[in-house]
């Protein structure tokens, strides 16, 4: 008995004296405890002032603010109050208590325990606030700037855009139209709707294409494919078409938009299915629309009322307009715009600032009679769209605007660039260099005065509104003499009449025309364009004769067997483009002694003649896209001594063995050394052994350099500073590649043999300037980064991919600086069997960019993040952005964060020093959130059975996390896993009732499945279960599921948006919604064993009861359910099934002879 008692007094004192201890610690670290909180609040404010100047700065530059930094201040100021009320109440302490030792023991203790928890967490939110920026710019929205996109806000436009969004949310509704006169501003409102509708994820993809009154069924075919990453691989029309219509019929979600519709429009020759995606059809004629396209709802945009009129017109005019002795003729003014916004918006921007006088003489401008052709409307355009015209800074950015009129739908910069060059726009300019930085500033001007508008899928192109673009026209004609032809009618009303004599542009665009006229009296031609339609045209041989001025000469899309005899008579003739063209004799051009532009961009031709040599005042020579040109006879591109620009992407690879003066058939490389006013280089070099030891581009500015014979040209994008790079025989054999490493923006590496680290052998400045980086194939590399030196590594790269990757270790050994991959968005990692590892936690803190992770095929691989120190308990935020996860094929993937005292075995998997599993984490735990995750695919991962989980049930060997957070998947639209050996159950209620946004669930070969969604340990199952699940749920596709007996357990349940539902291969599914047995049970032990009975043969249970409802359904598919007797009993929920159009049953053998109940069906 005497030992008994000692040892219960021993656990007593275990049990008291440990909390007496740490109560009386509080209490004598009173006092600095209170200090320190004091001192924490102090750098807390300080921290936050610093935050603010920069949001403030950021605001006044017109910049969004970074989601996160609102969040840390809000979480600033929360702390910094519950801070303030611990030291108020410190100092009531001090008065109320200061004759009470006992109480003021206890309220110290109080305190203290409060302060140096409050002293911790200030602590973190420092650590939280340190960022690298806190605002970012909005992406470019075409013609919708911020200040345009205000007139939305108008009750006229609010109206349209409400009624708009309701019919693209209406199931029935596939066609709608939308039209309006021209410049009444239906492409902003439609973009707006599409970007509205996004975003409330009404689709996944938008895509956008201008048909124009010449449709290019090719160009918007590509128009739709490049905004859904789509890449054609057949050339044909009606074979784009069935690639396109593939797409577009799938599963997903999308909205297309066709602008600029002028007459029937045959949908299925470009690819547009009937049914699969939505349509919205925009045309200036509405029986287009009705009447032609079919569409099933039309919205009108008439022009802007009075007072919207000028509401608008005084917003993009500025605080000028606020001035009384300018007011009354500003009022004047925009009434002239006659509430046309594309007239209200140039008008104004081409005044804001200008004094009273400039005012008065727009508004007689804008009163001066139009052209006599033109209706009173199409004059108002007219006059606004002239007035913006006659306010531009310059003659020559005039001149650029009446160039971009008389060139097609797309206005590409590189045309822009030999057209002006050739004609010597610029003044006082002699390089192309200079050329190129004036022209970039011209264009500008034409951008931020409203009349040219960004491409939304290259930096190299632009386009005008076609409103602008027939104005345009209008004034090119009238001001500087330009001829546009586009028809018959046209060119044989031009060539009748004598305004030839007196034209200094002309171009033919269109027209079914077959050979040009013997002779074209010309005097004044300083340029002449014409398209030939990919036909064989004859040239008279004379044809140029009485074109002496003549500067620029673009044929293009022509069959030429040789060029007219008359062409070395033009002796000004200075670029001379032949693009897209079949060419077979065309020696005549070594004549052409002051050409300082050639282009054979895209064109048929075997050999570049020798007498090519000969132009040796060549300054820009295009070969791109030649992709049949096999001989460039040597020495010819050495000659061109003065050229700055080659461009030979996709074209000639067949160079010849290194040396000058060889015997070949071929150039060498070794003739670019001659080039030394070279800025700007395309070229494919399939052999690295071909590259000449001395070669060097000490001056270029762009370049895409290919190296290697795994690189395409596939991509459309012109980058300004790339390099591919295949080299078997190491980087010492191309001294001058390496020298542009320095300044390269995108970077692909492919087999470099000696390599070990990227960083630290190819570039010690750690590639400031890189934005996409691609390695693949290199077995000796062990390391991307090994941080030998302190430096910042990859600060602007934007894309990291790596392929094939088998020595690779790690990405980074080492420390790196924190702001290291700041930029980084997307991360894709495939096939790098060594890789244990993406990130420690230290660098993936810092990657709040990141949009897209994706890692596949990985074979050792143990966790995605690996976290350096104490895991902690709260959640760990890691990607804020991040909208897409895919992982795939990672065999011993046990957790997608790990904790620093771990380490990975040979065999893949995570173990602390005791060689057991840390703790049990499965895939997404709960201590790793993704606050806006859209989309996340896991495939093969086959989880640790978790042995060592301790709150693990016992019937439960895994599910995918049990989240208690709203935050961790509220946005998610996308969810599929596919492969697991060892699932049983996917989702907790809890965790599915977080899901709002799900709308595509996708559960395939998980072997062991047996539920979707399970209810053990969460309480009374009638306060867990909602009545509506997943409400915007659209899709659901259950496939290979040998075990799933059931998709949950709950009773009235709801799928309100569901419409398509596939279950296939799921041979133990009796009933998809297992009633639970009583109203009263608990979610515990009882409903386990409920969960784990089968039903008895004798009862039989229907697929589909009266516990769940299908209002929206439209198709439904079932097949091989072996265990399955019938699909629905007499009575289902009210309203279910009632919108099912496709029924598919096939290979259900227990399937009663009868399909529908026959009271189902009256």
């Amino acid at each position: 008995m005497e030992k008994i008692g000692i040892a219960v007094a021993t656990k007593i004192v275990d049990y008291t004296a440990a909390p007496v201890g740490e109560w009386l610690c509080y209490s004598f670290r009173y006092s600095s405890n209170i200090e320190s909180v004091k001192n924490q609040v102090e750098k807390l404010g300080l921290a936050r002032d610093s935050v603010q100047h920069s949001i403030d700065a950021a605001i006044r530059n017109g910049e969004e603010i970074e989601g996160d930094v609102d969040k840390w201040l809000k979480e600033v100021d929360e702390i910094a109050e519950l801070a303030k009320k611990v030291l108020d109440c410190e100092e009531e302490a001090k008065k109320k208590f200061c004759n009470g030792a006992c109480l003021n023991l206890k309220l110290r203790h109080q305190v203290s325990k409060k302060a140096k928890k409050i002293v911790q967490d200030i602590g973190e939110v420092l650590e939280n606030g340190r960022f690298d920026k806190v605002s970012y710019r909005l992406a470019s929205q075409g013609i919708v700037t911020r200040s345009y996109m205000n007139y939305m806000d108008f009750e006229s436009r609010m109206s349209t855009v409400k009624g708009l969004m309701e019919a693209l949310g209406d199931a029935n509704m596939n066609v709608i139209g939308m039209w309006g006169m021209a410049g009444v501003g239906k492409t902003t409102l439609a973009r707006v709707v599409a970007r509205q509708a996004k975003e409330e994820k009404l689709f996944e993809e938008v895509a956008m294409a201008d048909v124009t009154q010449s449709p290019d069924l090719r160009r918007i075919q590509g128009e739709i494919a490049d905004m859904l990453d789509l890449k054609f691989d057949k050339e044909t029309v009606s074979g784009r078409a069935s690639r396109l219509h593939e797409r577009l019929s799938q599963d997903r979600k999308i909205l297309v938009i066709l602008d600029d519709i002028w007459e029937k429009l045959e949908l299925e020759t470009i690819g547009i299915p009937s049914k699969g995606c939505k349509l919205v059809l925009i045309s200036r004629n509405r029986d287009v629309l009705f009447c032609e396209m079919g569409t099933q709802k039309d919205f009108g945009l008439e022009v802007l009322p009075k007072e919207e009129a000028w509401n608008l017109f005084e917003n993009m005019a500025g605080d000028c307009v606020k001035d009384p002795n300018l007011r009354c003729v500003a009022t004047e003014v925009a009434k002239e715009c006659a509430g046309l916004p594309i007239a209200i918006v140039t008008v104004s921007k081409a005044l804001k600032n200008k004094n009273l006088h400039e005012w008065k003489d727009a508004l007689q401008l804008l009163r001066r009679p139009a052209p006599e052709h033109l209706t009173r409307m199409q004059s108002t355009i007219y006059s606004s769209i002239e007035l913006s015209y006659s306010h531009l800074e310059s003659h020559e950015v005039q001149y650029l605007f009446s160039r971009c009129a008389e060139m097609p739908f797309s206005v590409n910069y590189l045309d822009l660039l030999k057209y002006c060059y050739g004609l010597g726009t610029f003044h006082g300019i002699n390089t192309l260099e200079e050329t190129r930085n004036r022209l970039y500033r011209l264009v500008r001007n034409l951008k931020d005065s409203c009349l040219l508008l960004d491409c939304p899928h290259s930096s190299e192109d632009y386009h005008m509104h076609d409103v602008v673009h027939d104005v345009a026209t209008l004034i090119a004609s009238k001001v500087h003499n330009m001829i546009i032809v586009r028809d018959d009618d046209g060119l044989k009303e031009t060539l009748d009449g004598d305004v030839l004599k007196r034209c200094k542009e002309f171009s033919i665009r269109g027209g079914d025309f077959h050979e040009l006229p013997n002779e074209m009296e010309c005097p004044e031609l300083r340029f002449l364009y014409v398209n030939g339609g990919d036909r064989s045209l004859h040239i008279p041989e004379n044809f140029f004769q009485g074109m002496e001025r003549l500067k620029v000469l673009d044929f293009t899309q022509m069959q030429l067997s040789s060029l007219p005899s008359s062409l070395p008579f033009v002796k000004n003739l200075r670029t001379l483009c032949l693009d897209g063209c079949v060419l077979d004799d065309i020696a005549v051009i070594g004549e052409l002694k002051n050409l300082v532009i050639l282009s054979l961009l895209g064109s048929h031709i075997s050999k570049l003649p020798r007498e090519i040599g000969l132009l040796t005042h060549l300054r820009l020579l295009d070969l791109s896209n030649c992709s049949k040109l096999k001989v460039i006879p040597p020495n010819v591109l050495s000659s061109l001594v003065e050229l700055e620009e080659l461009y030979m992407g996709n074209s000639f690879v067949q160079w010849e063995a290194e040396g000058l003066n060889n015997e070949g058939n071929n150039a060498n490389l070794a003739e670019l050394n001659h080039l030394c006013h070279l800025t700007t280089l395309e070229i494919h070099i399939r052999d690295a052994s071909s590259l000449p030891k001395d070669l060097l581009f000490e001056k270029l500015e762009r370049y895409a350099i290919f190296v290697g014979d795994v690189w395409d040209w596939s991509d459309k994008r012109r980058a300004s500073r790339t390099l591919k790079l295949k080299m078997n025989t190491g980087l010492h054999s191309g001294i001058g590649i390496k020298m542009l490493l320095k300044g390269t923006e995108n970077l692909y590496l492919d087999e470099l043999n000696g390599v070990n680290s990227v960083l630290h052998e190819l570039d010690r400045e750690g590639f400031q300037q890189l934005k996409h980086l691609q390695i693949q194939n290199n077995p000796d590399i062990k390391y991307i980064v090994n941080s030998r030196l302190w430096v910042i590594a990859f600060p602007a790269l934007e894309t990291f991919l790596l392929k094939n990757m088998t020595g690779l270790e790690e990405i980074y050994h080492g420390q790196l600086p924190l702001t290291s991959f700041g930029n980084l968005r997307v991360v894709k990692v495939e096939h790098c069997d060594k890789l244990k590892f993406v990130f420690s936690s230290s660098i993936a803190r810092g990657l709040s960019q990141i949009e897209e992770l994706e890692i596949r095929e990985c074979n050792i691989m143990g966790a995605i993040v690996v976290k350096e120190g104490k895991m902690e308990d709260t959640d760990l935020i890691l990607f804020p952005k991040l909208r897409c996860l895919a992982l795939r094929h990672l065999p011993k993937l046990i957790s997608f964060s790990s904790t620093q005292n771990s380490f990975i075995t040979d065999a893949g998997e995570i173990t602390n020093s005791e060689g057991k599993l840390d703790f049990y984490m499965p895939i997404l735990h709960e201590q790793v959130v993704f606050p806006n995750l859209e989309r996340l695919e896991l495939s093969s991962i086959d989880l640790e059975d978790g042995q060592q989980y301790q709150h693990q049930t016992t019937s439960s060997s895994c599910k995918l996390e049990n989240m208690r957070s709203t935050s961790r998947f509220q946005n998610l639209s996308h969810l599929e896993v596919q492969g697991s050996g060892n699932l049983k159950y996917l989702l907790s209620f809890s965790t599915a009732r977080f899901m709002v946004q799900l709308k595509h669930l996708h559960i395939l070969e998980c072997k062991v499945m047996e539920e979707i969604i399970v209810t053990e340990d969460l309480g009374v199952v009638e306060e867990i279960i909602p009545n509506v699940l997943f409400r915007r749920l659209e899709c659901l596709v259950l496939n290979n599921l040998p075990m799933l007996k059931r998709f949950c357990v709950g009773s009235n349940i709801e799928f309100p948006s569901l419409k398509q539902l596939r279950i296939e291969h799921c041979s133990k599914l009796k009933t998809f919604i297992l009633k639970h047995v009583s109203s009263g049970m608990k979610a515990g032990k009882e409903l386990m064993e409920m969960n784990g009975m089968d039903n008895p043969r004798s009862v039989v249970q229907p697929l589909f009861n009266e516990d769940v409802a299908f209002p929206s359904l439209e198709k439904l598919a079932i097949s091989h359910m072996d265990d399955m007797e019938i699909i629905w009993h007499n009575q289902f929920a009210v309203e279910s099934f009632c919108k099912l159009q496709t029924l598919k049953v096939e290979c259900c053998e227990n399937l009663t002879n009868y399909v529908f109940q026959s009271n189902m069906l009256a």
